[in-house]
């Protein structure tokens, strides 16, 4: 049986999430793992046929290189935010099932989250498009807005200042990316748990975020440090052991040639591993904010005992499922008994 619905504070949901995960630890594992491996994917298709760090004119300074550079950079990390939030409506399934008690294997969550793909797909590309690319022109044309005031001013930015123009945007548009991660963080778990779709799940998000963004903030911050601190540290000391190997053993050039494999198989499993973490979380504060702001727990309670008799209607067309959609969608009637 799982735990009563109730509110709960941080430390408990951080407890809560590592306990989900421990119970289900190769199913996460596993899903995570589909948007790590299609990154890892395309990540490979580019650095052997399109080359897009490259398709640049010889004639570039240094400062067009560095622009070009980090415009691939940015369009690599969007798309792998999309495939990644594409992919999170089968971890939100599975920790629902924990939640309410009702089983939910990893293949059935895939299932799930595959019937409605357009939808979340359509909502992975509005949030990246609100959460990073809205953070990233504003800071652009503040950016912009700095060069043109010296450029007309006649001024000449050296040393501290110069390092104070760019921090200025890059900070506001850092703490603007991180305010609406947090507002928009419940979009995805409200789409798939109460079918809203696009605009609808961000402004629903938005509201029901209200006295958690805080703590959302928290616990994406820990998790992006542990995974920067797990992924650069162990490539380190990963290229430290094949160093000493490699010269202990008269194989250094051969050791050189397998780091980058090696690395790179490193860094997937551990995105595989610590990607899970946030999903649970993210799940885990719906359903708190819900207990908190709409008596959820109550509702179920109620809807258990069968003290609340829905009012009959005719369906529309949109709203007649196949049986197998029925399965896939919501728990049967015995997991709703159960919960």
């Amino acid at each position: 049986m799982t735990a009563p619905l109730r509110p709960m504070n941080l430390g408990e949901i951080l407890d809560r999430t590592f306990q989900i995960y421990r119970s289900r630890f190769f199913a996460f594992v596993l899903i995570a793992a589909i948007p790590t491996l299609l990154m890892d994917l395309l990540l490979l298709v580019d650095e052997n046929w399109l080359h897009a760090r490259t398709l640049v004119q010889p004639g570039w300074t240094k400062s067009g290189l560095f622009f070009w550079n980090s415009v691939v950079s940015l369009g690599f990390f969007h798309i792998s935010s999309i495939l990644y939030l594409l992919v999170e409506p089968a971890s939100f399934k599975m920790v629902s099932g924990k939640i309410l008690d009702y089983e939910c294997s990893s293949a059935a969550a895939i299932r799930f989250a595959s019937v409605r793909w357009k939808s979340y797909l359509w909502i992975a590309i509005l949030k990246t498009a609100a959460v990073l690319v809205v953070p990233e022109l504003l800071a652009a044309m503040l950016l912009i807005a700095e060069a043109v005031f010296f450029i007309a001013t006649g001024s000449r930015a050296t040393g501290v200042v110069s390092v104070v123009i760019f921090f200025v945007p890059a900070l506001m548009g850092i703490i603007l990316f991180l305010w609406c991660g947090a507002c928009f963080s419940l979009a995805l778990p409200i789409a798939v748990f109460e079918d809203l779709k696009g605009f609808k799940s961000l402004r629903r998000s938005w509201a029901l975020s209200r006295g958690t963004r805080t703590r959302v903030l928290f616990v994406w911050l820990v998790v992006f440090i542990s995974l920067w601190i797990l992924a650069w540290g162990l490539e380190f000391l990963l290229g430290q052991l094949m160093f000493l190997v490699g010269r202990t053993l008269h194989i250094a050039e051969i050791m050189h040639h397998l780091y980058r494999s090696a690395a790179f198989v490193l860094v997937t499993a551990i995105y595989a591993l610590v990607g899970p973490i946030y999903p649970i979380a993210i799940t885990l504060f719906y359903y708190d904010q819900r207990i908190r702001l709409e008596a959820y727990d109550i509702e179920r309670m109620m809807d258990a005992a069968g003290l609340i008799s829905p009012i009959l209607t005719a369906p529309t067309a949109a709203q007649v499922t196949t049986p197998e959609e029925t399965d896939l969608v919501t728990p049967t009637a015995a997991e709703e008994t159960h919960s």
